[in-house]
Parts: C-alpha cells; structure tokens; sequence
C-alpha cells in the first residue's frame, strides 16, 4: 500500500501518517480495510492553515455572490480565457494578446476607467472574449461587475413609458455606476434619437466619473458616430482599446477543428 504524498499547506514540511484500520462493519461498507490519517502539523502551522482555509471560502463566497449578481446567463458564467481558443484566427490571437495586456495593467485601467471596445461580426467571438475578461476580474480581482445587453437596456426604459407605475431608477444606476460594466451589442438597435440619447446619459456618466466600461459591437470606429451620434462616440473612443474580432466565425472554425 502506497502512502499518499502528503505535506503541511503552510511550511511544505511532510506530514507524519498512520495506518488506521476499520472495524469490520465499516469495513464491509467502505469495501476496504482502512486509510491513512494524517497528523496535523505544529499548532502554529495549523492556526494559519485554518486562517488561510477561512479566508479563501470567504473568498470563493464573495466571488460566487458577485457572479450571481452579475448578469451572467449559466453558460456565460463559464466563459473563461482558457476555453476562448485564440488560434482559430489571427484576429483572435491578436485580441488575446491585448486581453492579457489589459488585465496585467488592471489596476491602472480600473482609475482611469479605460475600457474595451471588441467589435466583430456575429459569431467572431468577440462576447465570449468579453464575458472571459469580466469572469476574470471578478474570480481575481473580486471586482463588482455587470453584464446588460443594450436591446435588453432599451427595453426595460421603454416599459418605464408603457407601465408608468414601473421604477427602474435602481437598476439603472447600478447600470452607471457599476465598478465594471459589460454593455452587450451595441448598436444592434435600430438608431433614433430616443435610442441615442439613453446611452449617452449611460456613457457620459461613466466618462465622467472614470468607470471602466467594455462594449461589443458589430459596429466599427468609422460607423460609430453614424449610428450613435458624435457625442457618444467620441467619449467611446476616448475610454476604450479597440479590439478587432473581424474573421472567420469562431464557432465554424472550433466545429472544423473538431472542438
């Protein structure tokens, strides 16, 4: 019988193990003859050991609470940029790289309140890279994050005029002033100037106090002012890294590869 490589979590040293057999009932109900118990280590490793267990469930907690507050569908959730495969393009190799370099300077972007622009074609990959960056931020950083698809937006602010008894004013300053927010498809609603002006009020909001902000869009920086006025643009232009998903369909291209 091998002795499982076993050590002390705080001081590396090899814990000391010993054979312990079970009675025959519990025997017969395990199906084997016993296992291995491992004493603790010092009592000093052991305090800390259990300092740091408690701090990472609280962690894993606060991760799993922000996760649930964050807009994620189940299948976003598991976005990560691990399962985002960037050799299914140049274009998405490209957007990787400038992903990682994003995260690297978090702490700078986070007060600057610089974001991303990914804009792409449908099906480039460009949410699924987008949600990866948000889940990241949120699994490492803890950072409070929010996703929101901009026709999901305008929806709700037109129901505001057809149930005039309706109050969204909560959810839309969490929209505003959320630490991190994800503004899904932008540009996928057909522009007028009511349309307009309600993401203005959005993006000015988090210009002006410097909130990071990363969109998706099939519309490029030539278009943007065409389809959501000068104002909006602009202040877009200015807070974000643009990030290019133009390419061949992501999902045909991880279906020919056999993923």
């Amino acid at each position: 019988m091998r002795l499982d490589d076993q050590v002390c979590s705080h001081c590396g040293r090899e814990l000391t193990a010993e054979w312990v057999e079970f009675p025959p009932a519990l025997q017969k109900k395990y199906g084997k003859g016993g296992e291995w118990y491992y004493h603790p280590c010092t009592p000093e490793c052991e305090k800390k050991n259990d300092t740091r267990e408690w701090e990472l469930m609280r962690r894993n907690a606060r991760v799993g609470a922000l996760k649930e507050k964050s807009g994620l569908s189940k299948r976003m959730k598991g976005y990560t940029l691990t399962s985002f495969k960037p050799y299914v393009s140049p274009a998405a190799a490209r957007a990787m790289e400038k992903v990682q370099e994003y995260l690297k300077d978090w702490d700078e972007n986070r007060k600057t309140g610089h974001g991303l622009y990914f804009v792409g074609d449908v099906g480039t990959g460009k949410t699924h890279l987008a949600v990866a960056v948000m889940n990241e931020l949120i699994a490492r950083k803890r950072v409070p994050a929010l996703f929101v698809t901009v026709p999901e937006l305008l929806d709700n602010m037109r129901g505001t005029y057809n149930a005039p008894g309706r109050n969204i004013d909560e959810w839309m300053d969490s929209v505003k002033n959320a630490d991190l927010l994800l503004l899904d498809d932008l540009g996928a609603e057909r522009a007028n100037d009511w349309v307009r002006e309600r993401i203005f009020v959005i993006v000015n909001h988090r210009y002006r106090e410097e909130l990071p902000t990363i969109f998706t869009s099939n519309t490029g920086p030539k278009d943007l002012a065409a389809q959501l006025g000068e104002r909006t643009a602009s202040r877009i232009i200015s807070m974000c890294d643009w990030i290019s998903l133009e390419g061949e369909d992501y999902r045909e291209a991880e279906v020919r590869r056999g993923l």
